[in-house]
């Protein structure tokens, strides 16, 4: 009997779970997205348990918030816009309604200010009295949990050390930390002791603060809150206690700074001791690496200074170097003329001549000069022939002046004599700009080659001692990083010894999470975790006082809108009535609304979303079941509440989705019955051009409809001219550029033509059946699989097309689901990555629904239509 031998598919199956995940994952994204209250822009999280609906309810129920409405109000009572048309009865019951909602509106801000409130009551009380002694307990564990991590690195850190010669010291830091720690318990028991008034209420506040911070500030305290508490309650005899206490408190924190320090300094010695000369050594790269670094920036910032200085010195030299340039030529062929020439010397003398000898020597030697510095300039090569032209050619006019003036009249000369004078005067007057503008330029290059000279020394040299730096660093690299650490080895003490003591309230838990992040000793950071737990209530605390804060500024707001609204609302046929037939006046009251929002929402939502913020964190690490309960209620009702006061644009997204559903229902149709009639005879019949027919179809279909276009917009733009109803930005326009690709399922069709036997039709013309009602009531029936396929590929095409639509389409109301969707991911919906993820999933139901229904034609249809027989 044969065995069955069973293979190992894992890494098989690893790699399909691999794609299916990387293949889901952007649909899974799109759906969270779509639900999630947190930002996908910024938030890390693809699941949260912050779920909202909103943007669904948006899309398909978009309805005015405060913002909108304020304007809505304002459209109405003046009657512009879609309001113009409205009759003087219908505005008052539009406006009136509209009033009704801003009513609705501030009664639901109300409700979720005062259930907000109440939550935060609830909260605090239970962190006071119900879950006090839980979450003490999980402080202390997590209090625990960091003195174990910290005591993990100080076994490590000493491992190997002598610490006899600091035991005194470590023995001393530990009762200092615990006199520190009695003299703040006792500071606190007579606190409790005070009671706590309106008026004492903030000094108590402020002592507490002092008590539990870091390095607690005795002048400071005395100053601002013990001077004035004392002239409230002169004869409170346990306020008195307060000063000394305190003061004892700020000394003690100093004994044990020092004597960290002492600790610190011993291994500092040590370590001094053990690898002097190398830290010598180390500490000498350091100082000359230091300098030679300074000198790099220095030289750096010269030769940047410099190259710019040289660049506009070049740009200055190129204008003159193409001004002087065709003067060159002329010179040259001037000067050959005359070259050839027996000349002949005459003696005589006058000014012109002179003249001449004086301006070619003159030019000559500038000339020479410009030349010999000209090979310092890689930037100018093209122009180099042109400056050795020049001064071979003013030499040879200066060493002949004499005989080039006594031939100049010679018939054949003169026109050379008139262009070499004609070249010296053009150049004459900017030859010395142009002479110093090359000796400046040279200086500055030659500078510029000595500054890099430098640079690259110092380079050199900077490089040679970081690397003798880091060869000596990273030889003994282990030990000084175990040494960085143990100078801080007091520090170390310092923290742990205080977070060793347990934790009796909430103010020792602050002080801890402080202590933590405060840096004393650098080398640890701590669980974030935990530290969440330390700063529990002072969280909830922040939140709720961000929140009273934004209660108060929205009591404000919703005070000033309703006696605005008040007034609005018993004079709105009087201002109604203003406004209507075509006179606009403006409406204080509506304005006055405006102005408030504008000046005064941004501050209070502030204040409510950063206490937001803090209650959504809190609500995920929060263990507690009626806080989180609370936390969760509070951060929905905020966010629900500012959902209502910020400002949003309204798009008509069901209008767009019955946009596509309209084109690409009706494409589908036209498609089906266009493509069904003329496949019929190329299946059927045979007639003259039947091959050819074909071949332009395939061919047609080979190039994609955005070629032509252009072709395209010229045609609806002429219909749209004579024929509004089709043309540029409508509608049955783009459904008459969508009809163009017929040629593809006309092939579709045809092969499933093929397939359906002749002898049917025969059968039923044999007895008496015309060619139409056979085509009509043999071949479409059977064919109906094909049809199917072809009004689904139509449908799906044309519903998700955006470039056509994007090109023919302008006006907002007549976009298709794909243009208006690509208007959520810029402007305003530029982060809304929940609106835009809902509107993909709203726009995939038609197809969905379609395909879903027709789908058992789809694979029938697509098989037998591409096989002939």
């Amino acid at each position: 009997m044969a065995m069955i031998q069973k293979k190992n598919y894992i890494l098989r199956h690893i790699f399909l779970i691999i794609i299916t995940i990387i293949v889901l994952f952007p649909l899974v994204w799109v759906v969270t997205t779509s639900v999630r209250r947190d930002n996908a822009a910024f938030s890390p999280k693809l699941f949260s348990s912050r779920i909202t609906f909103n943007y669904y309810r948006d899309l398909l129920f978009p309805k005015a918030t405060v913002p909108e409405l304020i304007k809505d109000m304002n459209s109405t009572a003046h009657f512009i816009g879609e309001n113009s048309s409205l009759s003087f009865d219908e505005a008052r019951e539009k406006l009136n309604t509209q009033i009704s909602d801003f009513e609705t509106y501030i009664s639901e801000t109300k409700q979720y200010f005062e259930d907000i409130n109440l939550r935060f009551e609830n909260i605090l009380t239970n962190i006071n009295s119900k879950y006090s002694n839980e979450i003490l307990n999980d402080i202390n564990t997590a209090r625990n949990n960091e003195v174990k991590n910290l005591s993990e690195i100080e076994k490590e850190l000493v491992r190997g050390m002598d610490l006899s010669e600091i035991n005194e010291n470590i023995s001393s830091l530990k009762t200092k930390i615990n006199e520190y720690l009695k003299l703040r318990d006792e500071a606190r028991t007579i606190l409790n002791q005070i009671s706590i008034t309106p008026e004492n209420k903030t000094y108590i506040s402020k002592t507490f603060d002092t008590i539990y911070g870091l390095k607690p500030g005795y002048t400071l305290w005395n100053i601002r809150v013990y001077k004035k508490w004392k002239k409230l309650q002169p004869d409170n005899s346990e306020l008195q206690k307060l000063p000394a206490i305190i003061k004892s408190l700020y000394a003690n924190w100093k004994d044990i700074t020092k004597t960290a320090e002492q600790v610190d300094d011993y291994f500092a010695t040590l370590e001094n001791e053990k690898y002097g000369n190398e830290l010598s050594k180390l500490k000498d790269y350091e100082s000359k690496i230091s300098s030679l670094q300074k000198k790099s920036n220095e030289l750096s910032s010269k030769i940047s200074e410099k190259n710019k200085e040289i660049l506009k010195l070049n740009g200055d030299l190129n204008a003159l170097l193409e001004i002087y340039a065709p003067y060159g030529e002329k010179l040259s062929s001037a000067v050959d003329i005359f070259k050839k020439y027996n000349l002949k010397e005459k003696k005589i003398y006058t000014l012109e001549m002179q003249k001449l000898m004086d301006n070619a020597k003159y030019l000559s030697n500038a000339f020479t000069t410009i030349n010999e510095n000209f090979v310092l300039f890689d930037d100018f090569k093209e122009y180099k022939t042109y400056i050795e032209s020049f001064a071979s050619s003013f030499i040879w006019i200066n060493d002949n002046a004499v005989k080039i003036y006594s031939n100049k009249d010679v018939e054949f000369l003169n026109p050379a004599y008139k262009t070499i004078t004609g070249v010296i005067e053009a150049i004459n007057p900017t030859i010395k700009t142009f002479e110093n503008l090359v000796l400046t330029l040279a200086t500055n290059i030659k500078e510029a080659e000595t500054l890099d000279s430098e640079y690259s020394r110092i380079k050199t040299e900077l490089e040679k001692y970081n690397n003798e730096y880091n060869t000596l660093y990273n030889s003994l690299k282990t030990e000084f990083d175990k040494f960085d650490k143990l100078k801080n080895y007091g520090e170390l003490l310092m923290v742990k010894e205080f977070i060793n003591a347990d934790v009796n309230n909430y103010e020792e838990a602050q002080f801890i999470s402080t202590l933590l992040n405060s840096k004393i000793f650098k080398y640890y950071k701590p669980d974030k975790k935990d530290i969440n737990i330390f700063t529990l209530k002072e969280n909830i605390e922040e939140a709720n006082e961000k929140f009273q804060k934004s209660l108060v500024s929205f009591n404000k707001i919703i005070e000033e809108f309703e006696s605005q609204l008040a007034e609005l609302k018993n004079n709105s046929d009087d201002y109604l009535k203003l406004n209507y037939g075509g006179y606009t006046a403006d409406i204080l009251p509506i304005m006055q609304i405006s102005s408030i929002y504008n000046s005064k929402y941004g501050p209070a939502k502030a204040d409510l979303s950063r206490s937001s913020r803090i209650v959504s964190d809190l609500s995920d690490s929060v263990k507690y079941k009626a806080l989180k309960s609370d936390l969760r209620k509070i951060d929905g009702n905020i966010y629900n509440l500012l959902d209502k006061w910020n400002p949003k644009q309204r798009k008509p997204f069901l209008r767009w989705l019955m946009n596509s559903i309209i084109v690409a229902g009706i494409t589908a149709i036209l498609t089906v019955l266009m493509t069904a009639v003329a496949a019929y005879p190329f299946s059927r019949m045979r007639f003259k051009g039947r091959k050819e027919g074909l071949l332009y179809l395939m061919l047609i279909q080979m190039f994609p409809a955005i070629m032509y276009m252009v072709a395209l917009y010229g045609i609806l733009k002429f219909m749209g001219d004579y024929f509004g109803f089709i043309g540029l930005d409508t509608l049955s326009g783009l459904i008459f550029v969508y009809l163009g690709g017929v040629a593809f399922n006309m092939w579709l069709i045809k092969g499933y033509y093929d397939t359906i036997p002749d002898s049917l039709e025969e059968s039923a013309m044999i007895d008496g059946a015309t060619r139409f009602q056979t085509f009509w009531l043999i071949v479409l029936p059977l064919a109906s699989p094909i049809l199917a396929v072809v009004t689904i590929l139509s449908f799906m095409g044309t519903f998700n097309e955006f470039v056509m639509a994007r090109i023919v389409l302008a006006s907002e109301q007549n976009f298709t689901y794909a243009v208006g969707l690509q208007t959520f991911s810029s402007g305003p919906f530029e982060t809304e990555w929940g609106l835009f993820t809902a509107a993909a999933l709203l726009g995939a139901v038609p197809m969905v629904i379609l395909f879903l229904s027709m789908q058992k034609y789809l694979v029938g249809g697509l098989t037998q239509g591409s096989v002939k027989g």
